[in-house]
């Protein structure tokens, strides 16, 4: 499966928002470029795609930014990447020879029908809450190693 750069930063940019607007401050988008080294340009055509899935939201004002529009619980990575890209998800289909032919139904049914559906399932199972806590998680243990200097 090939995901695009759309997808991918999409997928950190929200992540970014909901870890760093923990307390309520909006994320501005020169923040989000900066710590995740993604153009700003590109990053708010990103936001805007997510904004009118109504993910996030903008803030305007001085303490303006974006925050995320839902509960962290209520949004799926599922919810993020149709956001994003409506195809990545969608159904695979095998059709070299047509639909009369046994052996394509065969495949069709027996595997990529079932690929996609667990890959949908899986997407909807895992929430932004969850994505959020393991990246706070992992920073964490990343920034709190011991250095030894000898």
């Amino acid at each position: 499966m090939k995901i695009s750069t759309k997808v991918e930063f999409g997928i950190i940019a929200v992540i970014d928002i909901a870890s760093h607007s923990l307390n309520g401050n909006a994320v501005t988008t020169p923040e989000i470029a900066k710590r995740q080294n993604i153009s700003k340009k590109y990053l708010e055509q990103i936001l805007s795609s997510l904004s009118s899935a109504g993910l996030v939201r903008g803030q305007k004002g001085s303490n303006g930014g974006y925050v995320i529009a839902k509960g962290l619980k209520e949004i799926t990575f599922k919810d993020i990447i149709n956001a994003l890209d409506a195809n990545v998800l969608s159904n695979v289909y095998f059709n070299a020879r047509g639909d009369d032919d046994v052996m394509i139904r065969l495949i069709d049914n027996s595997l990529w029908s079932k690929m996609s559906s667990y890959l949908q399932e899986y997407a909807e199972s895992i929430t932004l809450a969850q994505l959020c806590d393991e990246y706070i998680k992992n920073n964490e243990i990343e920034h709190n190693i011991p250095m030894y200097y000898i």
